[in-house]
């Protein structure tokens, strides 16, 4: 038994030396989650793409301008054939004068501008980049109440393996006491090797179950620092078993999640409805053409501009029938949202209601079980005076040992049962926006 201990202090001290994280609640490890845990981080970072694809939306809606410009270099200018009749009536039919037209240098500028008068495609676009950084802040909040659950999860498994830590201390001490008491007896001949027997498996049970307990708080503190994402030693304190102080639930974040997603799926078939409405732009545009026979020598070259605006009127009137099967599929997925929305509200509001319910029954079971141990534990402490008087025999001292043991189980059990019921009040009560 010493030498299994040993062997765990010894691994434990052979781990690097690192700095140590304290906390005394599963409010403090949230408050540091929130800094460090990589999943939350990813989620703000969505957030921040879905606010820059806002902006490209709004920007959509903006006028485009462009400029352009290019140098054309006619090393050679392809010759023209002209019907010679244009200039002289008494050539004969099929005589042409070969003219060539052009000049070699030619630099061309153009600016163009566009501006969509209406285009409802762009609109909706806005409406769904909103809604989609809407969805994005809220999957941040989504993302924390997971987080949140876990690491209570984590940190309230911690409380309860250090409860059964130290129960099966107690147990493992007073399981050595009994078996160096049924070894003298065994030895003097007083009992059967069967006793001893018996008190030789309930010493090793006791030993196995205290390094399982352990083995346990290690796992969960390293489980602990998985998710706060640190390699620093982690130190926990006991948190008092407190009775819940009633407050309001706080706003669902599956509930706006579904909400969210149902006014996505209503633009969408809005705007796939707003498919068939025709779009305007107002149009401008400026052309340059400048010609020389002189690379860069602009003094005796032609300077050609040109500018027109105008309005461009896009009707959109047969698509092989996809617009009208879009608008189907999009309100069937509308639909679809709408019932998970009401049902997602509906669910939420029961599952609030229960989990108050199991709080309160799983708090008050708690209690009583504290005071049924106490009692186990009473009967345990006078059947050991009992056994060292010689009142009662070896087999009823470990009956009365048994008997605790099962109700240790009981009683770990409840108290799993109220850190549960505890951790899931507590992360729908407190508001994680």
């Amino acid at each position: 038994m010493k030498k299994l201990f040993t062997g765990i202090l010894y691994c434990i001290s052979a781990l690097p030396v690192s700095a140590q994280l304290r906390f005394s609640s599963v409010q403090d490890i949230w408050k540091y989650a929130d800094g460090h845990n990589i999943q939350l981080t990813a989620s703000i970072a969505s957030d921040k793409e879905a606010a820059l694809s806002l902006k490209a939306a709004k920007g959509a809606v903006l006028p485009t301008i462009s400029a352009n410009g290019n140098y054309t270099d006619n090393i050679r200018i392809q010759s023209t054939l002209i019907p010679a009749h244009l200039f002289d009536q008494t050539v004969p039919d099929g005589t042409f004068y070969e003219a060539t037209f052009g000049k070699r240098y030619n630099y061309n500028t153009a600016a163009n501008v566009q501006l969509n008068l209406i285009n409802t495609q762009n609109w909706f676009a806005i409406k769904t980049a909103k809604l989609d950084k809407e969805i994005a802040a809220l999957n941040i909040q989504k993302t924390r109440r997971d987080l949140y659950e876990q690491l209570a999860n984590n940190y309230y498994s911690y409380l309860l393996a250090d409860e059964a830590e130290k129960l099966f201390q107690s147990n493992a001490a007073t399981m050595d006491t009994v078996f160096a008491s049924v070894q003298r007896k065994y030895n003097d001949g007083f009992v059967s090797e069967m006793t001893i027997n018996n008190a030789a498996i309930n010493k090793e049970k006791a030993a196995k179950s205290l390094v399982t307990a352990t083995q346990n708080k290690l796992l969960q503190l390293n489980n602990l620092q998985q998710l706060l994402n640190t390699g620093d030693r982690i130190e926990i304190s006991e948190q008092p078993v407190t009775p819940y102080i009633p407050q309001p639930f706080a706003p669902d974040p599956d509930v706006s999640l579904a909400f969210g997603e149902f006014l996505k799926s209503k633009v969408q078939w809005q705007s796939s409805k707003a498919a068939y409405a025709p779009t305007l732009s107002a149009v401008y545009q400026y052309n340059r053409t400048i010609t020389t026979d002189h690379f860069m020598q602009f003094s005796n070259s032609n300077d050609l501009p040109s500018q027109y605006w105008g309005l461009r009127l896009s009707v959109p009137i047969f698509s092989g029938n996809n617009r009208h099967y879009t608008v189907q599929k999009t309100k069937i997925d509308m639909d679809l949202k709408q019932q998970q929305y009401q049902a997602a509200g509906l669910q939420s509001q029961l599952t609030n209601q229960n989990i108050l319910l199991s709080y309160n029954t799983a708090f008050k079971n708690m209690g009583k079980a504290k005071e049924i141990l106490a009692m186990y534990k009473s009967n345990d402490s006078h059947a050991t005076q009992l056994l060292e008087e010689g009142s009662i025999s070896i087999d009823d001292r470990l009956r009365y040992y048994s008997d605790m043991i099962t109700n240790q189980q009981e009683y770990l059990q409840s108290m799993s049962d109220y850190f549960i019921q505890s951790y899931r009040l507590q992360i729908r009560t407190i508001n994680i926006y």
